[in-house]
């Protein structure tokens, strides 16, 4: 196993995106040694700080806690895959709010303008349940005159759409890390999370991307047309395949954390094994 290759994915999520439960579901994957991609019981992190509570909560059959606001750990996986070739694998943890302020104030610290300097791929997490629908005169109709009025009593705080922060986003990180716009982005890798896809109630099988241009037609225009197409992914990705609350699911206790979650490849696949996620992520598809 002498082909080894550093991978530093930044994950990139807002409050509530699902990160965390997808942090300590995929670690517990890796420290099973049943999947794809593992980890050797020598290369084990001493600090499993990160991923600690939400496995702790998971095993409870509960949903994890939100992270604080002023978090920012990193932990380092060493990883091989079934083909002998190890990776290593940075994982950051901090709270989503970071995500939003960025935008919001269009600055960057220099704990973040670290992440990205060190980031060989992107993994951004869209929550689409959590978007809301765009209304129009298709899906709304024209208001009555009763209805404009109050609107206009009470016009509503400006802020821009979900789609529009997701591409400043991006644009801010391609600044930050000096990637040129003359060519499609070659690296760092950009794969786009659909989390929470068990919320969707989606029929069929349903291709991630084709979901994306649906609901966030302006920021799948963006990415299309930004990353060269061996360079962008869009996955769906349910890491709890259920809802957990505060109180004990008695399912998730007796049939354990690592039989619950899974992905929706490219192609509308569902797979249960969440470490074949990794070869989308770090470019190997």
């Amino acid at each position: 196993m002498d082909n080894i290759s550093d991978n530093n994915v930044l994950i990139i999520g807002g409050p509530h995106a699902g990160k965390t439960h997808f942090g300590g579901q995929l670690y517990g994957r890796l420290n099973s040694r049943q999947f794809n991609y593992k980890i050797a019981p020598q290369n084990r992190p001493a600090d499993l700080t990160i991923f600690q509570d939400v496995l702790d909560k998971l095993s409870e059959g509960k949903r994890a806690g939100h992270t604080e606001a002023s978090a920012n750990r990193n932990i380092e996986l060493k990883i091989d895959d079934s083909k002998g070739n190890n990776i290593v694998f940075a994982f950051p943890d901090y709270a989503g709010e970071q995500v939003r302020m960025i935008v919001d104030s269009r600055r960057v610290n220099t704990i973040w303008k670290e992440y990205i300097d060190q980031s060989t791929s992107w993994m951004l997490f869209v929550r689409l349940d959590e978007v809301p629908t765009i209304e129009d005169i298709i899906n709304k109709g024209i208001p009555n005159a009763e209805e404009i009025k109050k609107r206009n009593a009470q016009p509503p705080p400006v802020r821009i759409s979900d789609a529009a922060h997701f591409i400043e986003l991006l644009q801010t990180f391609l600044y930050i890390k000096g990637v040129p716009s003359f060519n499609k982005v070659t690296k760092p890798n950009l794969t786009i999370v659909l989390s929470c896809w068990d919320v969707l109630n989606l029929e069929g099988n349903v291709i991630p991307s084709d979901l994306l241009k649906e609901r966030l037609p302006l920021l799948f225009d963006f990415v299309s047309n930004s990353w060269q197409e061996n360079s962008l992914s869009v996955l769906g990705l349910s890491s709890t395949e259920k809802t957990l609350t505060d109180e004990p699911d008695e399912d998730y206790i007796e049939r354990t954390p690592i039989n619950f979650g899974y992905i929706i490849n490219a192609k509308g696949q569902r797979e249960n094994d969440l470490t074949l996620s990794i070869a989308n992520f770090i470019g190997r598809k």
